[in-house]
C-alpha cells in the first residue's frame, strides 16, 4: 500500500482546510479533491462533475480521507491555547473565546486580532492537521489489513 510523502501529506491537509474533500484510490494511489457539499453548489460551471463521475464509478477502489470534525477542531484551538504563557493577555481572551456560546467564531476573531500569535496559530493548526491526517490515513491502512485477513 502506497506510502505518503511529508509533501503529500502537507497537501492534503492544506486541501482539507479549505474545505475540499479527498479521496485517495487505495490501488493505484490516486489523490483526488473535490469540493464538500457546501462548495459544490457554487460549482457553477460543472467543474469537478467529471472527477465526481469517476469517484462514483470507481467507488470501490476510493478512501475518503475525512477532515477534522468540530470536536477535534476545538481540541486543536484549546491545545493552541495551553501553549501560550501563563496569565498572558492573548490567553486569557482566547480562554474567554473558548467559552463562548459561538468558539470558533471567537476564536477567529480573537486570533486575527492577535498580531504575531495569528502567526503562530496558522503554524501549530497546520501541524496538528497533518498529524491528524497521517492518523487517518494509518487508519484506513489498518481497516484494509484486516479487511483482507478476513
Amino acid at each position: 500500500m502506497k506510502t505518503f510523502l511529508p509533501e503529500e501529506i502537507k497537501e492534503i491537509s492544506q486541501q482539507l482546510d479549505c474545505g475540499l474533500n479527498c479521496y485517495w484510490n487505495i490501488i493505484s494511489g490516486l489523490l483526488m479533491f473535490v469540493p464538500n457539499d457546501d462548495l459544490l453548489s457554487l460549482d457553477e460551471g460543472g467543474a469537478y462533475q467529471k472527477d465526481i463521475e469517476f469517484l462514483e464509478e470507481n467507488s470501490l477502489e476510493f478512501r475518503k480521507i475525512e477532515k477534522p470534525d468540530s470536536k477535534t477542531a476545538f481540541i486543536f484551538m484549546a491545545d493552541f491555547m495551553e501553549t501560550l504563557p501563563q496569565k498572558s493577555i492573548i490567553k486569557s481572551m482566547l480562554e474567554k473565546a473558548l467559552e463562548n456560546k459561538h468558539p470558533f467564531k471567537e476564536f477567529k476573531f480573537q486570533i486575527d486580532q492577535a498580531g504575531d500569535y495569528r502567526e503562530l496559530w496558522f503554524a501549530f493548526k497546520n501541524k496538528k492537521m497533518q498529524e491528524y491526517v497521517k492518523d487517518q490515513i494509518d487508519k484506513i491502512i489498518e481497516a484494509e489489513n484486516n479487511s483482507r485477513l478476513n
